[in-house]
């Protein structure tokens, strides 16, 4: 199961028609954060299953017409997930905070924003593996980094994540 993973678009959705619109066999979509309108617009016409939260620079709390939460798990091909914008959690600090509660929740992958740096680690925590994934930031990434989007793929018991710039 192929996923696309933004965040982070502020006001510019161009990036996602565009990546939208080269990778066509995504079943899924992720959005984790600080520009729902944005995403809600980009992703409009695609078939792909949607999932989204908000972030703190989201003025607007309802996307596709449903409140989007700050944290949301979802289990997809056997795989818990925990999509969350990262804020809650003071990521910018460090992802201590968001593993433990991962790790109380039974998720086996961690999608996060709010840094606008890309991040793909896998992570020990309480003998638990969980895997560690920030797809960067779409249209306004950290300083020396390009715009990015994040790609999830999961296979069985097999999970990859990769990155891809726009």
């Amino acid at each position: 199961m192929k996923c696309l993973v933004f965040s982070d678009s502020h006001g510019d959705a161009d990036g996602m028609r565009r990546v939208i619109a080269m990778h066509k066999d995504a079943e899924v979509i992720f959005f984790l954060g600080d520009g729902l309108r944005d995403f809600e617009e980009a992703v409009y016409r695609s078939p792909a299953a949607k999932y989204f939260v908000r972030g703190n620079c989201d003025f607007s709390h309802v996307c596709f017409e449903q409140v989007a939460g700050r944290t949301e798990e979802i289990t997809l091909e056997g795989k818990k997930i925990l999509i969350c914008h990262g804020d809650l959690f003071g990521v910018k600090g460090g992802c201590d905070r968001l593993l433990y509660y991962a790790r109380e929740r039974g998720c086996d992958i961690v999608l996060f924003g709010h840094t606008h740096i890309p991040t793909e680690e896998w992570c020990e925590v309480s003998g638990r593996r969980i895997a560690l994934f920030n797809p960067g930031s779409i249209s306004r990434p950290a300083v020396g980094v390009r715009p990015s989007f994040g790609i999830l793929t999961i296979e069985g018991t097999s999970v990859l994540m990769s990155h891809g710039n726009v």
